[in-house]
């Protein structure tokens, strides 16, 4: 058996929710597991273990429950929480006043009326993540370079995906993301950019700046000054999709490609935009965004404000045509197209990282 402690902070408010996340915030370790279950599978499983499908190195490390035949996994994690500090916030709480950069990440967590959006955070501080492996030694490495992906690109909670329950090796003891990439079958499936930051609460208003430019469409007197950015048109056309347009009529919906579902309101009503028609075939369902925005210090106490594309999970093709899925606008379908995505992946704005 092998065990091994590392202490992680979090650099972000975390809304990890337990029995009541609306009142208490609470790190789990099935939080966690999940978090790294996703990215092992996101990278393609561990390049030592090739050609083993990814499917049998998962259920050999974390366990499986398939048919009647369900294993026990060989790794187990713990946490210890002690050092965390938590209170109940909702955006404002944050400082993130109502139509910035940072609220635009955290909007459903404004109280408005009849809603109370706070919920349980995590404001900061450090847990220690406790790793006990009961396989072979040779993949220890591989299991603490997991560790560090999670480290570096994950997080926990409700909003993660939007810079929410980000997280930072506090020790230094983990090696680095590049090292760590290199340790997985298909570390191509991921896209790094990067935008300059110099804190958390800049990283989060930086990544909220920049994708409310790439999505918002905006008011009317706001229209001559976003028509300067390129991502514009993307905007334009899926604000007129939804307002049924006539020159919208042949037109592909790009904003479903990432995130769904879509909530509009129009003068002619709310639209909906889903995944799915609702029927047993074709359930509602939801479509997690393959852009995560992540705040960002390495072991050198250096911010970034990171955007990561991550390809493996981007919109999926239908396989009856090869064409990009529909998206079903208030149950009627409709094609989506992936150029807004392509386009905020060469933004000409990000970096490459690293560095």
């Amino acid at each position: 058996m092998i065990r091994l402690n590392y202490t992680l902070e979090i650099i972000t408010p975390c809304f990890c929710g337990g029995a009541e996340p609306e009142q208490q915030a609470e790190i789990r370790p099935a939080s966690i597991r999940g978090q790294l279950r996703w990215w092992f599978r996101v990278l393609g499983g561990f390049k030592s273990l090739a050609p083993m499908p990814v499917r049998e190195q998962e259920a050999m490390i974390f366990g499986s429950t398939a048919c009647d035949e369900g294993n026990a996994g060989k790794w187990s994690i713990r946490v210890r929480t002690s050092q965390l500090t938590t209170s109940r916030k909702d955006s404002e709480g944050l400082g993130h006043r109502p139509f910035s950069d940072p609220a635009f990440l955290t909007f459903p967590l404004q109280s408005r009326t009849n809603l109370d959006g706070h919920r349980g955070v995590v404001d900061g501080g450090t847990f220690e993540l406790v790793s006990i492996w009961r396989g072979r030694t040779g993949l220890a490495s591989d299991l603490v370079s997991l560790i560090s992906v999670f480290a570096n690109l994950g997080a926990l909670g409700f909003r993660s995906r939007r810079a929410m329950g980000a997280l930072a090796d506090a020790q230094g003891k983990l090696p680095t993301l590049e090292v760590s990439l290199t340790r997985f079958a298909n570390p191509d499936s991921i896209v790094l950019r990067s935008l300059p930051a110099n804190s958390s609460k800049n990283a989060i208003s930086v990544l909220g700046g920049w994708l409310k430019g790439c999505r918002a469409h905006g008011l009317t007197v706001q229209i001559p000054q976003k028509m300067k950015s390129p991502f514009f048109q993307y905007a334009k056309n899926d604000h007129d999709v939804g307002y049924q347009m006539p020159e919208t009529a042949n037109s592909p919906a790009f904003r479903p490609a990432i995130g769904l579902p879509i909530i509009q309101r129009t003068k002619r009503g709310t639209n909906n935009w889903e995944f799915g028609q609702g029927s047993a075939n074709h359930p509602k369902g939801r479509f997690a965004s393959p852009v995560i925005l992540r705040p960002h210090r390495d072991s050198n106490g250096n911010w970034l404000a990171l955007v990561i594309f991550v390809d493996a999970k981007k919109w999926p093709d239908d396989p009856s045509t090869g064409q990009p899925k529909p998206v079903f606008l208030n149950g009627s379908s409709r094609a989506v197209s992936r150029d807004l995505y392509e386009a905020m992946k060469n933004d000409p704005n990000l970096e490459t990282y690293p560095l």
